[in-house]
């Protein structure tokens, strides 16, 4: 492990300067200035190797010499902090101390945790000696996962809270000293805690009609991974295909909350504002939670792992034999892990979303994850507070969570890379009939931010996290005094009494009847809301294009994907962070745009353009596959009522692709593509809108989304075409990437666009609503 003075960025471009030692595969990497200890771990190609340069590391620290022919090598040991073998003190990092010492305090005399093995090719060897320590300090294994293609090997153990307490011990002691606890085990890379469900603010309100819908037909293309739902829901009856593989069903008999809510929210949307267009066919549902008895006890997941359920749903609905939901394309979910909180290195669950998202073609819809934790605020009262004007509530509210930004990032599996992750939009369609109670405050109101317990980006090799932001709910908070300063508390037990988006319930104790409504706040209910308008683009796209459903089902998937961020746009509250996280100096606009995307991503979506078209506008998508190291250009028809006008107009293009994982590479993205920047910018009058990421930023993960815009008359000849160029980067790999590019050209109240480009192109959509050019 190579412990860093400096950042990681800098730590390469020092290892660039010594000639043979590079990164394999290695990508630009952004500094990340919310890790303050960054480490690089690699894997040393032999014993020897690792001893002369801890000889030489040791050397350079004794003397600042370096022996001749090693010259190059002083920029890089300058960074250095230290030099080692992977050991006791890398197997719980920080983050997990924290947690794990806390349950080994808890007064049980056993702790669930999770040990993720080093991954080898050969993987019984590890495994049997992770379980022979594992039953040395008296613990028991409860299962075990390896899936090779994403590098995972783990262990589900209950050990000896003594064990435990001994392993957080010896994580805190000399490196070289011997350990004989569960840190000290060479085939042990992390312990960590057990993968726990929090579930999101939730409060029933109300009963309404208890008819049942129309039931659905044919093949689901959406699925939900969730907890086991109240099926019987008038709002539900005949909406879900159910699948309970893990025997979760009888073990169900607490108050099933999560599971009936994100269902609602992937069938109907919001029902304070329902979709026009419903759901044609059923929504794949398969149980991976259960609501225990206990009445405080929340949703949780059975003693397996939750990599090794998302696996075994996968082999079973895709695999070759007799698969179960054969057509589903994209699966929704809602589901966050609070133990296990983004820091810079990619969770087991996340590889493993990754590894099946690429395998089995499907897209991924996660939600970002909610915090409940309360923001600390110094140097101010909440008298004072209570007695600031609604716009410097909002700075100050802000500036808090700014300052605690590291404490609040994207939850496994949010940050993986295959995903479209959502954040939570501080928004609804809710009013509160009655006036807030004393010291809450709905501070984030029309800020155009997302909510207060949204996890925050970046993702991986700094990606932009979460993609896109849909309406989560408008999350109040509560103030309380902590001396001279004061603590703001994202409401939980009654959060959804003042916003939040309208979900069917199962009927609370008070019995509101059958048809019980709720309303639930967080991203959990957006990113099922974001599955439900996917599906429904899906559906639009079989009756606007008759083949449609013939083209490979990655095609499709990865279509999809592009459709959900291709409206995204960063909202007004663009303003409001560069006010209050700068940096001031405009020379800084990369370090600008980066605090703007941790909080608000590539933009919030826009449902309606993703599946109605407009006369003003015009929208396009291709689908296909690139080897490595391959370009295509697409010509995109110019509208001729689009020339010669020095009046706004724009062109937006979305390019989406699922990757395989390369874990324990510096590059984990193993196949990167990008668009090239469009040569005829100026001739159209257009140049790169300010308001969105860099396009460094934007290019580093699996969905580039880019916008260009102007007011000036374009010269393109009104016959003519718009080159848009996809690139797949060298890669060493030999596989065929699919890919689907999203275009959209548009001149507000111009209502010739989409004809003409419409009458120029090929292959025309048979019906022209709900369908994209």
């Amino acid at each position: 492990m190579f412990e860093l003075t400096g950042s990681v960025l800098k730590f390469e471009q020092a290892v660039r300067l010594v000639p043979g030692l590079e990164f394999l595969g290695a990508e630009d990497l952004d500094p990340d200035e919310l890790d303050k200890s960054p480490a690089m771990y690699l894997m040393v190609p032999s014993e020897g190797a690792l001893r002369n340069l801890v000889t030489l590391w040791r050397n350079w620290r004794a003397t600042g010499q370096v022996p001749p022919r090693f010259s190059a090598w002083k920029l890089l040991l300058s960074q250095l902090r230290d030099i080692r073998p992977w050991g006791p003190q890398d197997r719980i990092s920080a983050a997990d101390f924290d947690i794990l010492e806390t349950e080994a305090q808890s007064g049980r005399a056993e702790i669930r945790v999770e040990v993720e093995l080093v991954f080898r090719q050969v993987g019984d060897p590890v495994e049997t000696a992770a379980r022979n320590r594992i039953q040395a300090v008296g613990g028991t294994v409860l299962s075990a996962k390896r899936i090779a293609g994403a590098g995972y090997h783990a262990l589900l153990a209950d050990v000896p809270a003594a064990a435990l307490v001994q392993a957080l011990q010896e994580s805190r002691q000399v490196p070289e000293q011997a350990s004989a606890g569960l840190a000290g085990s060479e085939a042990i890379l992390q312990i960590r805690p057990q993968s726990i469900f929090h579930i999101s603010p939730f409060e029933a309100v109300e009963a309404g009609p208890g008819q049942p819908g129309t039931a659905l037909n044919g093949d689901p293309i959406a699925a939900i991974f969730d907890a086991v739902p109240m099926s019987g829901h008038p709002r539900l009856v005949g909406k879900l295909s159910l699948d309970d593989p893990f025997d979760l069903e009888p073990l169900s008999v607490g108050a099933r909350r999560h599971g009936t809510a994100m269902a609602s929210a992937v069938v109907h949307g919001d029902l304070n504002q329902p979709w026009q267009r419903a759901l044609e066919r059923p929504v794949y549902f398969l149980n991976m939670l259960y609501a225990p008895a206990e009445p405080d006890v929340q949703e949780r997941f059975p003693d397996r792992l939750p990599a090794d359920l998302f696996e075994i749903a996968l082999s079973r609905m895709k695999g070759p034999n007799a698969p179960t939901a054969p057509h589903v394309i994209l699966i929704n979910a809602s589901l966050g892990d609070p133990n296990k909180p983004f820091s810079g290195r990619m969770s087991g669950w996340a590889r493993v979303v990754d590894y099946l998202s690429n395998r089995y073609g499907v897209l991924f819809v996660i939600s970002a994850g909610n915090h409940a934790d309360h923001l600390d605020v110094p140097d101010i009262t909440a008298v004072a507070y209570e007695d600031l004007h609604a716009d410097q509530k909002l700075r100050v509210t802000l500036g808090a969570s700014a300052s605690q930004i590291a404490l609040r990032r994207i939850l496994a599996p949010a940050e993986a890379m295959n995903a479209v992750t959502v954040g939570a939009l501080h928004s609804d369609e809710y009013t509160h009939p009655h006036p807030l109670p004393a010291f809450t405050f709905d501070v984030l109101a029309d800020s155009g931010l997302c909510t207060i317990s949204s996890g925050l980006g970046p993702g991986m090799n700094g990606a932009t996290k979460p993609e896109i932001l849909a309406p989560g709910g408008r999350h109040h908070i509560r103030v309380a005094s902590a001396g001279a300063h004061h603590r703001q508390h994202p409401l939980t037990t009654n959060a959804a009494a003042f916003g939040g988006i309208s979900v069917a319930a199962p009927p609370p104790p008070a019995a509101l009847g059958p048809n019980a409504v709720a309303r639930s706040i967080g991203t959990s209910v957006a990113a099922a809301q974001v599955t439900g308008v996917a599906a429904r683009a899906h559906e639009a796209l079989e009756a606007a294009y008759p083949n449609f459903v013939t083209l490979p089902s990655v095609q499709r998937a990865v279509l999809l994907k592009a459709l959900l961020v291709h409206g995204a746009k960063w909202t007004h509250a663009r303003e409001l962070i560069l006010e209050v996280l700068g940096p001031a100096d405009a020379k800084q606009h990369y370090r600008q745009k980066d605090n703007i995307r941790r909080y608000l991503g590539f933009g919030a979506y826009d449902p309606e353009r993703l599946i109605d078209c407009a006369d003003d506008r015009a929208t396009l998508w291709a689908v296909g596959g690139l080897q490595q190291d391959q370009g295509v250009k697409f010509r995109v028809p110019w509208p001729g009522a689009m020339s010669g006008k020095a009046q706004a107009h724009g062109l937006s293009a979305t390019l989406a692709w699922f990757s395989p994982p390369k874990p324990g590479a510096v590059a984990y993205r193993a196949v990167r593509m990008k668009i090239n920047e469009p040569s005829q910018l100026g001739a159209a009058g257009m140049k790169a809108t300010g308001a969105q990421p860099d396009p460094k930023q934007a290019h580093k993960g699996t969905v580039v989304h880019r916008r260009w815009d102007g007011d000036k008359a374009a010269g393109l000849a009104a016959d003519g075409y718009f080159e848009i160029e996809v690139q797949r980067e060298a890669d060493g790999l030999e596989d065929n990437a699919a890919f689907a590019l999203v275009v959209t050209l548009e001149m507000e109240g111009e209502n010739q666009i989409y004809t003409q480009v419409f009458n120029r192109v090929a292959l025309k959509p048979i019906v022209a609503v709900h369908a994209n050019a």
